[in-house]
């Protein structure tokens, strides 16, 4: 007997080294400076998370501030003392198993400020200042990172590693969720096109801002944690993401293990929360720069809105309607 519970008790063992080490890691990044602003003739101005938070919130941008401490700050450090809550066997079932839906589905939100300080560096290289990562932000990424690897640990410890509960139902073929699906995939495909954003300063220094070619100015220019973060989070899951839904929603078939990987593909495809980033940094360049808003920018917020809307549709309609927490 003792056999069958060594993979749950080494699992167990490995998520709450996880969780420790995320902590461990998170406590480091918000103590660490994540961005450096470096203005012609002027000393270097370094921020960390908690500066970039403050200097929204000095700027009079209470809202944005309020949203990037909560997702960059609150939220990371609530996981993970709900995580360890969880490992040492804290609460009943239902709500357990509701709780660690909930810390899966929102998980992605606190890859905010990465995206933050990428869309942010990759704006200001306008000859006359530059912005450069710094330590933090890439300790930052790898403690979210590993708080939702151990949330999906976590949860396959609580459901016994059985599969979440799918259904090929005839609404995830319906033509509004296959409008939705097409017009978000279109969305994408027009947001990865086009210009995001337009940085000028004495109309001299000029800068374009693009959801590709600003990942690949950052790869170039050794910001290879950022790219990659992009890269891999919001172009290729997004895309990835699209695909999948255009398959489920236009052809016959399907089958649990399918449905089911469409909505991990959802959980990790983060265009949403580039969207809020750009939004953000858009307000922040408008205070240095002049910054004007590019037909990309509107199809991002475009795709991100469909996407969401595609998503709840799929959920429903594979789901059976339940929550989070519901099997």
């Amino acid at each position: 007997m003792p056999a069958p519970n060594r993979p749950s008790r080494r699992s167990r063992l490995i998520a709450g080294a996880l969780v420790l080490a995320s902590a461990a890691t998170l406590a480091v990044a918000l103590a660490l400076p994540t961005v450096t602003f470096t203005k012609l003739g002027s000393a270097p101005e370094i921020y960390s998370i908690y500066g970039g938070i403050e200097s929204l919130w000095n700027d009079g941008n209470f809202v944005l501030a309020g949203i990037v401490f909560l997702f960059s700050i609150v939220f990371p450090v609530g996981k993970l003392l709900a995580l360890g809550m969880l490992l040492g066997g804290r609460g009943a079932g239902p709500q357990r198993l509701a709780t660690l839906h909930w810390l899966q589905l929102l998980g992605k939100w606190s890859m905010l400020d990465v995206f933050i300080i990428g869309l942010f560096v990759g704006a200001v290289r306008l000859g006359i200042a530059e912005a450069s990562s710094r330590p933090g932000i890439h300790l930052f990424t790898a403690a979210i990172l590993m708080s939702m690897g151990s949330t999906l640990i976590v949860l396959r410890l609580e459901t016994g590693g059985a599969p979440r509960a799918v259904s090929n139902r005839a609404a995830l073929r319906s033509w509004p969720a296959r409008v939705v699906a097409t017009a978000a995939a279109v969305a994408l495909g027009f947001s990865l096109s086009y210009a995001l954003l337009e940085v000028q300063k004495l109309l001299v220094f000029r800068n374009i801002v693009a959801l590709y070619g600003t990942t690949r100015s950052l790869f170039h220019g050794g910001e290879v944690g950022l790219a990659v973060s992009l890269m891999a989070l919001v172009i290729f899951s997004s895309v990835m993401r699209a695909l999948w839904m255009l398959r489920v929603r236009w052809l016959a078939g399907g089958t649990p293990s399918g449905l089911r990987a469409g909505i991990v593909l959802d959980e990790w495809a983060m265009l949403d929360v580039f969207a809020l980033g750009l939004l953000i940094v858009q307000v922040k360049l408008a205070e240095l720069t002049t910054c004007t808003l590019m037909p990309g920018f509107w199809w991002v917020v475009a795709a991100a809105a469909l996407a969401e809307l595609d998503a709840w549709l799929y959920r429903r309609a594979a789901t059976g309607g339940t929550a989070p927490g519901e099997r």
